[in-house]
Order: C-alpha cells, then sequence, then structure tokens
C-alpha cells in the first residue's frame, strides 16, 4: 500500500460520528473506551444530540468541554439516520467511523484503526465486532456470523466492492451489514451520495450493500475493534413490540436492494450470488417476524423470492412462499 501523508489537524485522517439519544447510562463508557486510544486526540469526535430527554446531552456537553477532540451538536429528534447524515455533514476527516453512543471499542484495536487511515487510500475499510452486555462482559451471542467478515484477504491485499460483498457469502455464508464494522472514506460517500435513508429501521442494511458495492477497493482490518452491546431498549433489541414496524422497514429495505442489484451489478455471476442472498435473507426475514399476520403479507414479491433462490433448500422454502403465501410458510417455520 502506497502511503498517504495525513493533511495535518485542518483535516484529520478520521472522523467519528456518535448518534446520541437518551443513553446517559452508555455515553461515559462509549466515549471512555474511544478516549483511551493512542493517538485519538488527533482524530475528529463528533456528537450529535438527537433530541434526547435524559441527560444525554449534558454528557455530551461535558465530555467536549473537557477534550478538544470532541465537538457537540444539539438538534431536533429526527432518528438515527438523520443523525448520521448531520454529522457527516460536519465531518472532516479522510475517513468517517459511525458508532453508535451505547456500544464500545477496544482501545488497543482502535490505534491500528488509526494506523490504518493514515497508510491507506482504500475506498472502504473493515473489521470484526464481538457482542458485549449491559456490564460490557463478552458473551456468546450467536450473532458472530454478522459481526465478522471472514473470507476476505488477511495480508493487506484490497478487493473491490462487489468481490468482497460475494467472498463473503460464498465462504461465509454472510456478510456482515452493520455501519459501524467500518470506516468509508468520506469524498466517497459525498461523490456517490450515499446517505441514510431518514425514518427508516435498519438502515445498515440498506446502506451498507451499497456502498460496498460501489467501493472500488476494500481493505479488511483483521481485528475485533467493535463491541456490540446486545440491550432490551434499543432499536433492534424490541421486536417484539413493534414487528409490523421492522416488518415494513424490511419489506421497503428488500425492495430497494433487489432494484440496485438489479440495476447496477453488471457481472452476472456476482449478481446472482447478491440475489440468492437476498432471497436467503428476505425468506429469514418473513419467518423471523411473523410477516404471515401482517396485511403487508401481500407486498411480498414471492415469484422474486423464488426465481432467486440459489440452494435446493431456499428453492424450497421459496416454493412453500410461493405457493401456499406467507401464512402458512411461516407457520411451517416455527
Amino acid at each position: 500500500m502506497m502511503p498517504v501523508i495525513s493533511s495535518g489537524k485542518d483535516r484529520p485522517n478520521l472522523s467519528v460520528i456518535i448518534p446520541v439519544y437518551n443513553v446517559e447510562s452508555y455515553l461515559a463508557r462509549c466515549l471512555d473506551s474511544l478516549l483511551q486510544t493512542e493517538g485519538i486526540c488527533d482524530a475528529q469526535i463528533i456528537l450529535v444530540d438527537d433530541g434526547s430527554t435524559d441527560k444525554s446531552g449534558l454528557i455530551a456537553d461535558g465530555y467536549a468541554s473537557a477534550h478538544d477532540c470532541i465537538e457537540c451538536y444539539h438538534k431536533e429528534n429526527g432518528g438515527l439516520s438523520d443523525a448520521r447524515n448531520y454529522g457527516l455533514e460536519k465531518a472532516s476527516g479522510r475517513y468517517v467511523f459511525f458508532f453508535d453512543s451505547d456500544d464500545k471499542i477496544i482501545p488497543s484495536a482502535m490505534r491500528k484503526v488509526l494506523e490504518t487511515v493514515s497508510d491507506t487510500d482504500a475506498d472502504v475499510i473493515v473489521w470484526d465486532g464481538t457482542a458485549i452486555d449491559e456490564k460490557d462482559n463478552d458473551i456468546s451471542s450467536g450473532i458472530d456470523l454478522i459481526l465478522t467478515h471472514k473470507g476476505l484477504p488477511e495480508n493487506g491485499d484490497m478487493t473491490d466492492g462487489i468481490s468482497a460483498l460475494t467472498k463473503q457469502i460464498k465462504d461465509h455464508g454472510k456478510t456482515a451489514m452493520t455501519a459501524w464494522l467500518r470506516a468509508v472514506r468520506r469524498d466517497y460517500l459525498l461523490d456517490k451520495k450515499l446517505f441514510f435513508e431518514k425514518g427508516l429501521l435498519h438502515e445498515d442494511e440498506l446502506w451498507t450493500p451499497q456502498v460496498m458495492a460501489g467501493a472500488k477497493s476494500v481493505l479488511y482490518l483483521p481485528e475485533k475493534v467493535y463491541c456490540y452491546r446486545l440491550r432490551s431498549g434499543s432499536i433492534t433489541g424490541d421486536y417484539r413490540s413493534c414487528r409490523i414496524e421492522h416488518a415494513k422497514a424490511y419489506i421497503h429495505i428488500m425492495d430497494s436492494l433487489y432494484d440496485y442489484y438489479r440495476e447496477h451489478i453488471e457481472d452476472d455471476k456476482s449478481r446472482k450470488i447478491l440475489l440468492s442472498d437476498w432471497a436467503d435473507t428476505y425468506l429469514w426475514e418473513i419467518s423471523s417476524l411473523g410477516f404471515g399476520r401482517y396485511d403487508i403479507r401481500k407486498q411480498i414479491p414471492r415469484k422474486k423470492i423464488f426465481s432467486c433462490a440459489g440452494s435446493f433448500r431456499s428453492g424450497c422454502k421459496a416454493l412453500i412462499l410461493l405457493v401456499f403465501g406467507a401464512k402458512i410458510y411461516c407457520y411451517l417455520s416455527r
């Protein structure tokens, strides 16, 4: 890799964007883990208080007053996507990293991220994560599949974004979709107008594939950098009380992804792999969220799912869905 010289304090190598909303119990732990990283004072840390109604805004102001590298902004509540986009607008770093305010990072691994963003010009840098509980303990969560990037080169070689997606699907069975497992070159995001869709649940699952597929260069840092906290009050942890809203979001995301893959992935083999994964994911979501109990089941593109299903097992599931509909499919999938 050809080293890239830092442009100095006026343009740091990394901007860390942290949306903040009602996380008074976690924000200090989040920021302390970041501030323990050697060299983090040369980065730009942006706190976006998205209309918090607890003490989160005051905590954020306190950290901004105590640390020159931290900036704090306050805005009306607009949701996670809106806060991330706001932070992107305020960012000046060569790379941006979207960090959720109830999570943590591993300082020693984050130091390697800082070294990497100063030595590369890749469009996207990806890394791995681990799950933690409310008390910051590592836990076996069963979601390791979506917290790792196995299948990508671990020797510093770069690959294009489409290959990065398909390699993970073929070698790992899945590709990680969360925004916080990567740093993205800011100019690339702005040039491609790759913003988060405001008001959308699970916005990462629409944003990340588009970011990755359009990238000419992806670098994998084989380190566990991120600690994802599993807690009941988070957006993704409250499925049971508002499954219909999650289901509506997934239908929109999956429809958008289908169109994106069909229109933007020129290589037939790569498009087939991505659409096969799309069908597998859709089948899982229909079953997991119980689409069959809602009227939105009529919006499920059953023929498209069946035509894209790649494996024999997925094909059988898709056939049941196609012939008998979402109600019967969900019943049989229990």
